[in-house]
């Protein structure tokens, strides 16, 4: 599937029901491996989605977030298979993703959830409706096209 842009809802920035989408969903299938795209040190690992993290409409996932050349990069609705603090190289296996909707209402079940974010962040954002985008979130599209980041 192509890199989702607007209107997509995943696309980064889409208004959702509960929020504006903080980043780019990459449709595949559950138990899909993710790898680094880049090296860096796994800053933190978090509840992502579901009860757990406060959204009970999606089903428990989680994210990892990863500081390297970029900012912060988050894999999120994944089960990750590396531990907070592990410095990890460009193409280590960090995670697989894991099952996000409830109901297949004609649309993925599962993706690879990416979002960029400043230097230094250690948690992820909920970006609220009629809300600014939070100063430390940025719009991973470009990293995810061209293989750059568009930092401020």
């Amino acid at each position: 599937m192509a890199l989702p842009v607007p209107p997509h809802p995943g696309s980064f920035g889409a208004v959702r029901r509960h929020d504006v989408h903080t980043g780019v969903d990459l449709y595949c299938p559950e138990g899909t491996p993710v790898y680094a795209i880049e090296s860096g040190l796994v800053v933190a690992i978090e509840d992502f989605t579901g009860p757990k993290a406060g959204s009970p409409w999606w089903l428990d996932t989680r994210a990892v977030l990863i500081e390297g050349a970029s900012g912060v990069l988050l894999y999120g609705e994944v089960q990750p298979e590396v531990t907070l603090g592990e410095r990890v190289t460009k193409g280590t296996r960090l995670a697989v993703v894991a099952r996000v909707l409830r109901n297949d209402k004609g649309l993925p079940t599962s993706m690879l959830h990416f979002e960029q974010y400043v230097a230094g962040t250690r948690a992820s954002v909920v970006w609220g409706l009629g809300s600014e985008r939070p100063p430390q979130l940025l719009d991973p599209t470009p990293l995810l096209r061209w293989g750059r980041p568009l930092l401020p």
